[in-house]
This record gives C-alpha cells, sequence and structure tokens, in this order.
C-alpha cells in the first residue's frame, strides 16, 4: 500500500526516470539494480512540502537496487522504512534501516545503500538551517558547527518511537483531504515539533548542551540584552563599544560574556545572525522578482560580497546563487 498518494509526482517503469526524479528531491545518485530483475521494475515516488521539511516517499519493485550518492548531502534526512529494508554504508559504519531502526544522514555525508526488493521508504528531508535555527532557540545560543547525529536510530525507544508515531500520524493527516495540515498555517507547527522531537530523541553532538534544559535562564542580564540587540537589528553596524553600552558592561566584559557564555565572539554573533537572515531571505525569493545576491547581502549588512559568499558556503554549504536559484 502506497503512501502520500495525494502528492505523486511519478509512477513509471523506468528506472533512469526514477532515479532523475529522486535526485531532484534529495541527493543526486547512482542506481544501479543488484543481479537479476529491474527490466520489469514499478516505481512510484510522492513528495510533501511543509516549510523546511519535507517528507519523499518512494516505492520500487521487482529488483534489489545500489545507490550511490554522488554528491555530499547539504540536509537532514532521515531514512524510515514502511516495508522492506536498506542497507545504508557510511566510512566504516553500516545501518540496517527496517521496522526497528532508522537510518540519519547528516550533513557532509556521502554514502552507499542498497534496497532489497519491494522497498518502501520514507525521507524526512530538513534543511540544515532550519534544524540549526531551532537547536540555537532551545540552547539560545548560536551552533557554531553542523549537528551530527548518531547515524543509527533505535526506533523501540520511546522518544524516538513517539516521533516515529508523529511521522506517521502527519503522513495519514496529509493524505486526508480535509485533514489538519491542509490548512494553510498547519505546516509551520508540524514542521517545529517533528525537528524539535528529533534534537530531542536521537543522540547527536549537540545532546550534553540540550539535557541542561535551563542553560539561557543563567545567561548573566548584560549578555541577554546585548544579544537581544544583536538580534532585533542584526544588519546595523554593531561595534563592541555599542553592544558594551547596550548591555551595561565594559568591551573587555562582554567579550568575556560570549566567549563563556556562547562559546564565541560578540563579531561572530553578528556574523552568524547576519547569515541567518541572508539565508532566509534568499530562500524565500519569489520567481520574477528580480532580487539579486548582492541585494540581499547589503541589506543584512554585509558590504564585501567575497567575503559575504565565502562565509555563507562555510556555514550553509553552498554559495548564496545556488540557494537563490534553488528558490527561485
Amino acid at each position: 500500500m502506497g503512501a502520500l498518494k495525494r502528492f505523486s509526482v511519478l509512477r513509471s517503469a523506468a528506472l533512469d526516470e526514477f532515479n532523475a526524479c529522486v535526485s531532484q528531491y534529495l541527493t543526486p545518485h547512482r542506481l544501479v539494480p543488484a543481479g537479476r530483475g529491474g527490466a520489469e521494475i514499478r516505481t512510484d515516488l510522492s513528495k510533501a512540502d511543509l516549510g523546511p521539511l519535507s517528507l519523499v516517499y518512494g516505492w520500487h519493485r521487482n529488483c534489489e537496487l545500489n545507490v550511490q550518492l554522488t554528491e555530499e548531502v547539504d540536509y537532514y534526512d532521515v531514512n524510515l522504512s514502511f516495508g522492506g529494508y536498506n542497507r545504508i554504508r557510511y566510512a566504516a559504519d553500516e545501518v540496517l534501516v527496517d521496522r526497528s531502526t532508522a537510518a540519519i544522514i547528516s550533513p557532509r555525508m556521502r554514502v552507499g545503500m542498497r534496497l532489497s526488493t519491494d522497498y518502501r521508504q520514507l525521507h524526512v528531508r530538513i534543511e540544515r538551517y532550519a534544524l540549526e535555527r531551532r537547536l540555537e532557540e532551545l540552547l539560545d545560543r548560536s551552533v557554531p558547527a553542523p549537528i551530527r547525529f548518531q547515524p543509527d536510530m533505535d526506533l523501540r525507544r520511546p522518544a524516538a518511537n513517539s516521533w516515529l508515531q508523529a511521522v506517521r500520524l502527519l503522513v495519514r493527516d496529509l493524505d486526508q483531504p480535509s485533514g489538519l495540515t491542509a490548512h494553510p498555517v498547519a505546516a509551520g507547527p508540524w514542521a517545529g515539533m517533528l525537528m524539535t522531537g528529533l534534537l530531542l530523541a536521537q543522540p547527536h553532538t549537540y545532546s550534553e548542551q540540550l539535557a541542561d534544559r535551563g542553560i539561557g535562564e543563567h545567561r548573566p542580564a548584560p549578555l541577554r540584552r546585548a544579544i537581544a540587540h544583536i538580534d532585533a537589528r542584526p544588519e546595523e553596524e554593531l561595534p563592541i563599544d555599542r553592544l558594551a553600552q547596550v548591555a551595561g558592561v565594559t568591551a573587555r566584559s562582554l567579550q568575556r560574556h560570549f566567549r563563556e557564555h556562547v562559546g564565541i565572539s560578540p563579531r561572530e554573533y553578528v556574523q552568524q545572525t547576519r547569515l541567518a537572515r541572508a539565508h532566509d531571505e534568499l530562500r524565500s525569493v519569489r520567481p520574477g522578482s528580480g532580487v539579486t545576491v548582492a541585494e540581499v547581502a547589503f541589506r543584512w549588512g554585509f558590504t564585501h560580497l567575497p567575503r559575504f559568499a565565502a562565509a555563507y558556503h562555510a556555514r550553509y554549504g553552498q554559495l548564496p546563487s545556488a540557494t537563490l536559484r534553488a528558490g527561485t
């Protein structure tokens, strides 16, 4: 039985067509039949978007498939089995995706897979910028490096199983024309809940920090004032002396607060905030608007375009022009 049938984008007997379509919605890859079979392959593909989170459902029949990603993943991809199994190979590890285990591919990873015959796969794709912003909200501080999840997700653990049931509920609701997700305001809460749930349910490089849920409450008041000022107007000139005046402490004290409680300098925090705002705008540009990368960069306080592009690429794994093209 298929899923997300209301969001079907492909039904085909051509493996090349299935490969091209999946590559469009996930990461470019090569698909090769394993052993005998493949001549009578049948495939289905569906895709549902909920803002920064999307669900991609694929189903192939009549042969096993070998998959090799040809590019590094630049988002978070939770691989779930709705039937059959998938052996995902990382550098030196392997995860068997089945009914009891999911696999998470984090940004910068390049993996290989072997999909069983009659494999029904659901990918929960979460854009990197959105998940990192959600983590920053939970931690009440900026996140300087990508989140790296433990690759294997035991779906029998209570928290992980709760997250899985939420995904299944979402899939069922999406297949109902009059379900809650049919309302325009519903996408945001679903995406936010699943991002938060994943961060809490699956171990990753920031899990220890998340365990201390009161981390933001212990920040000194001067630091909170400075951060609030930056978050409210990151595009403005924000030299350390001005931030120190807003915070009500000396520049040296504010520098120390940022190092001890945020882990980066005030200047780095300003840049990361500006990059995040520019990234959000580039992704939301409407087709035909004529908006340029330079306009967005200048609007958020970047006056040197090459340095902006380099910092953007280091943070998001692609140039700002690529983000703009993807959005338009």
